[in-house]
């Protein structure tokens, strides 16, 4: 009987441990062994938060003027200034237009990661984690979004690269975007799992932002020729309007589904 007893009683004060630590504020709540693997997020709602973010960039992008232009020295040059001068507008050109598409991918995967970040905490009750967990996700996806803007920039004038121009569309894509699915990935992992380094939920995540990236480069000049035959494809973002929106969506939806989707496998084999 007294056995008994003590077996309930321990039972109960494993109950009420369990319940404490899933209530508790300091982060440790649901870390359980699946969410140690794998997101907690499903593909669903990741998808859904994914188009958001891309729909919210580019209202933003479309109603925003260029935060980078030529000077009124260059932009004044008629075609019939000195060569090198048109040389020199010619290149101002091309940086600005590379520092656009950079703020664009820095602004989109930011708030993917932001977004992301603050869904799988919640799932895991670490509601506190969503300040400095979001914020850290924010500059990790940003900074990979700097790098994969500055080797497509790099890639695009390449000599070594083929003639074809949908093969140099291909290819500038999916190094682009390739490099900022990596950054949100990686982003989501770190914000989630911090201070504990854990290597299976970190290359879950940075494997499935890598794959949903370089999908979506492989994807977009297909589908824009398809869609919106008119489209300029060989830039490295498209001008505003519908093809930039399909730009942004396919880089936040593909990286969102393959990183969540992933996690999905993860936690089956768990």
């Amino acid at each position: 009987m007294r056995q008994g007893k003590a077996n309930g009683n321990e039972e109960a004060g494993a109950a009420g441990e369990a319940i404490a630590q899933q209530d508790s504020p300091d982060g440790r709540s649901a870390p359980t062994r699946k969410g140690e693997r794998a997101l907690l997020l499903s593909a669903i709602p990741g998808l859904v938060l994914a188009g958001f973010a891309a729909l919210l960039v580019w209202g933003v992008l479309e109603v925003m003027p260029p935060a980078f232009e030529l000077s009124e020295r260059l932009r004044e040059l008629s075609g019939n200034a000195p060569e090198e001068q048109q040389k020199e507008k010619q290149d101002a050109s091309l940086a600005a237009s590379n520092n656009n598409t950079a703020l664009s991918l820095v602004m989109l995967t930011s708030t993917l990661g932001l977004f992301l970040t603050v869904a799988e905490v919640k799932l895991r009750h670490q509601r506190l984690r969503a300040i400095w967990g979001g914020l850290l996700a924010i500059l990790i996806a940003g900074v990979f979004a700097v790098g994969g803007a500055v080797l497509g920039s790099m890639i695009a004038v390449s000599p070594a690269l083929p003639e074809d121009p949908l093969v140099r569309t291909i290819v500038v894509q999916i190094a682009m975007f390739g490099l900022a699915g990596l950054g949100v990935g990686a982003g989501v992992a770190f914000a989630v799992m911090l201070p504990i380094i854990r290597p299976r939920l970190l290359a879950t995540c940075c494997v499935g932002g890598l794959l949903g990236g370089t999908l979506a480069g492989l994807v977009f000049p297909f589908a824009s020729s398809i869609l919106l035959p008119s489209a300029r494809t060989e830039v490295l973002m498209p001008d505003p309007g519908v093809s930039r929106f399909l730009w942004l969506a396919l880089v936040s939806c593909l990286s969102a589904l393959t990183v969540t989707g992933m996690a999905k496998e993860a936690r089956t084999e768990a």
